[in-house]
């Protein structure tokens, strides 16, 4: 399906990705089109949300398994 496609296209990712964007293509705007394609697949706030409790998942844990040190 578009899924195998779009893998297969990033394969040789180093090599063809100069050449294939356009010059007018700024990075900005690259980032943004990578966002765009994953807002197709899950919504945008699912994706933060899930990142967010990561994060504060692992922020916990470290913060509780290290203890504090006051000087």
């Amino acid at each position: 399906g578009l899924l195998h496609v779009l893998f297969i296209s990033s394969l040789p990712q180093h090599a063809a990705l100069p050449l294939s964007l356009p010059l007018s293509v700024t990075h900005c705007g690259f980032l943004e089109y990578m966002f765009g394609l994953l807002n197709s697949w899950c919504s945008a706030s699912q994706l933060l949300l899930a990142l967010t409790q990561t994060a504060t998942n692992w922020l916990l844990l470290f913060v509780s398994c290290k203890p504090l040190v006051v000087i």
